[in-house]
């Protein structure tokens, strides 16, 4: 697997593969969500960097992209963007893997 890429691992499981320009967490105000997965990263000691979907130019950008976020948090690594389905299984637990 090449850098930024994601398999699916288990069912509805995801690894993902460290990037070499890192990974961003797209978050909002007062997500609980976002804070949980900052969280997660920050205990496996996985750098990001965090980018508020409150501003605009986070969004102009991701929409220049073509990329759609409709709901935080999304993470991205390399050319994968995570949305927050991909992210949180049903039960709200992370389901993703590094």
């Amino acid at each position: 697997m090449s850098d930024g890429e994601y398999s699916a691992g288990s069912p509805g499981r995801f690894t993902i593969a460290r990037a070499q320009n890192g990974i961003v967490v797209y978050t909002s105000s007062g997500c609980v969500r976002c804070a949980m997965l900052k969280k997660w990263l920050k205990n496996r000691n996985i750098e990001f960097i965090e980018k508020n979907l409150d501003d605009v130019d986070v969004m102009a950008d991701l929409v220049m992209r073509n990329a759609v976020v409709l709901a935080a948090p999304a993470l991205e690594v390399e050319e994968a963007l995570l949305t927050e389905d991909q992210i949180f299984d049903e039960d709200g637990a992370i389901k993703i893997h590094f």
